[in-house]
């Protein structure tokens, strides 16, 4: 019998690090998100959130609801920068508006974008990193 390949527990790790956050990075943020997590998402970065016309490394997106994920994705795709990366936040089971993550990748296929991570931010928040396809690229922005 072959042995089950056990699950790496990634619960030890900071937040920031799952998400991938780097000093000077330019970040967007769309809806209203964790004050603690955004507060240090700021001391990290070591600089203001993107300006207008700025391409962003990444977005966080906190939807108020599920109905608006698809329009507000396709609204934010074009403020990434090729490589960046798109992480929606949304409630955990059991919580208030909470949505299956698996019901998010279609509305991101949508937008022309791939998911390609799934972290816990924390007991109450779960996040999915959309990106834009490598073969997409050389057209994004």
């Amino acid at each position: 019998m072959t042995a089950r390949p056990q699950r790496r527990d990634y619960s030890h790790r900071d937040v920031l690090d799952k998400l991938g956050v780097i000093k000077g990075q330019a970040v967007r943020v769309a809806g209203t998100g964790d004050e603690a997590v955004l507060a240090r998402l700021w001391a990290r970065l070591g600089r203001a959130p993107a300006v207008e016309g700025e391409p962003a490394d990444l977005v966080m997106y906190w939807p108020e609801s599920y109905e608006e994920i698809a329009a507000v994705l396709k609204r934010l795709r074009p403020l990434l920068r090729p490589a960046g990366a798109l992480w929606i936040v949304m409630p955990k089971r059991g919580r208030s508006g909470y949505v299956d993550l698996a019901n998010l990748i279609p509305l991101g296929r949508q937008a022309g974008l791939i998911d390609n991570k799934s972290i816990s931010m924390s007991d109450r928040e779960s996040a999915m990193r959309f990106v834009i396809p490598r073969a997409a690229r050389h057209t994004a922005g």
